[in-house]
């Protein structure tokens, strides 16, 4: 039986949750991100929500779409959630689509085009998300048919062999997050409208994920893959822990929804070995990257979108810290506790919720915001030009919903 988590009683936890989520989170992007006026949202803030620059990037429109949308099913069917909602798909709607079909990456706070599509399909992906999610609170049939058109049109382009994902350096390589983002909407969709087409895209992202990018020879999963499955030479020892635990729980939630046992056990014992090899057991948080037994390489240089921050590391890990990658470990381990209570993931999760607070949060220093990304050592960042509107915001959501279910039950592990 789970009756403490971080030092609270389930109950407390909740609590402290939803006062993050609700006193905090959401009054800073009401008052610094949300643009009330152009609809959408800006996401180059300080940590005390001063604007830095009013540039709107597409993954944020529909990240934020998604966040309101989910916050109005699942939380409160608050009208001021839905109009966010629709306004940023407004937003996107008039200002994304170009005439070739694709869409734009960036735009100005009033929706002039700064970057066109250069390739990257996340931004797309994400509206996608955002819009299955609103087209269910809003009954909207636009959205819904739109968003199983960008799946269509996403799906098509990435079947093609000389498709070039972002992530990768040439060419006929593709990612698991490409994969990850393809699983994670077309099981959000399945659950709502079921077709056959979705259903078979889930299908092969869950195998592309399990059985190609799962190596095991090293027991973890790489993250980039040729286009036919084989490893490259430059990246068959190459793993991103957090990317990994990431699309696990996913997985793991999928499993749950067609009661399939197996696999649910198997997404556990594998977000443990992601967490076990990718943790650091002298500083605390999750490697960006491990490079299995290339204990001389030198990882190329590396500056988050966002940000002036330069990171350089040589050795089998690249130390680089991110918030998100706590935040998703918060989600798996949560998961976990909830089905079995398992004593490794209840270790996971508080460490991941220690460091959260203690180094990534500036509430210590009477700020709202976070620090999203950190040295090995987590060296506190004075400034910084980016807030996350999606991680944050998802981990505190669908953990009160997993609190609740376990509250519920009384702290009684759901598989026995």
């Amino acid at each position: 039986m789970v009756a403490k988590l971080a030092g609270m009683d389930l109950a407390g936890l909740r609590r402290r949750y939803h006062d993050e989520l609700f006193e905090n989170l959401l009054p800073f992007w009401n008052r610094h991100g949300i643009d009330h006026e152009y609809g959408g949202v800006m996401h180059s803030l300080d940590y005390d929500g001063t604007v830095v620059a009013t540039n709107k990037l597409s993954w944020f429109q529909g990240r934020a779409i998604w966040i309101y949308s989910f916050l109005y099913n699942h939380f409160e069917p608050d009208p001021a959630y839905l109009e966010i909602a629709r306004k940023t798909k407004d937003f996107l709607l008039k200002n994304a689509p170009q005439p070739d079909g694709w869409w734009a990456e960036e735009f100005s706070r009033e929706g002039k085009v700064t970057r066109p599509f250069r390739g990257d399909l996340y931004g797309m992906y994400f509206a996608a998300e955002g819009l299955q999610e609103y087209a269910w609170a809003a009954n909207d049939g636009h959205a819904r048919d739109l968003a199983f058109t960008l799946m269509r049109t996403l799906h098509h382009r990435i079947e093609q062999p000389e498709f070039q994902c972002i992530g990768t350096d040439v060419p006929g390589r593709r990612t698991q997050g490409l994969w990850m983002v393809n699983l994670n909407i077309a099981r959000q969709m399945q659950g709502r409208w079921p077709d056959p087409e979705m259903q078979a895209l889930l299908d092969q992202a869950l195998d592309a994920v399990l059985n190609r990018h799962y190596n095991p020879e090293i027991g973890l999963n790489n993250e980039v893959l040729n286009y036919d499955f084989g490893r490259p030479a430059d990246h068959a020892a190459k793993c991103q822990p957090g990317h990994s635990v990431e699309t696990l729980w996913m997985i793991a939630e999928e499993a749950l929804r067609r009661g399939d046992h197996a696999l649910w056990d198997t997404c556990a014992q594998r977000i443990r070995k992601h967490l076990d090899v990718g943790w650091d057991h002298v500083f605390g948080g999750l490697s960006e990257w491990v490079n299995v037994d290339q204990g001389g390489y030198r990882w190329p240089e590396y500056t988050p979108v966002g940000t002036d921050l330069v990171f350089r590391f040589t050795g089998e890990f690249f130390y680089l810290k991110p918030l998100w990658a706590l935040h998703e470990i918060v989600v798996a381990t949560l998961l976990i506790l909830e089905q079995t209570g398992a004593a490794w993931a209840l270790r996971y999760f508080e460490l991941a919720q220690q460091l959260i607070d203690e180094r990534f949060s500036m509430k210590r220093r009477g700020y709202p915001g976070y620090m999203l990304f950190g040295d090995r050592r987590m060296s506190p960042v004075p400034h910084t030009a980016r807030q996350d509107n999606y991680h944050p915001l998802r981990q505190l959501m669908l953990s009160i919903l997993t609190l609740d279910r376990m509250i519920r039950r009384g702290g009684r592990p759901a598989r026995t």
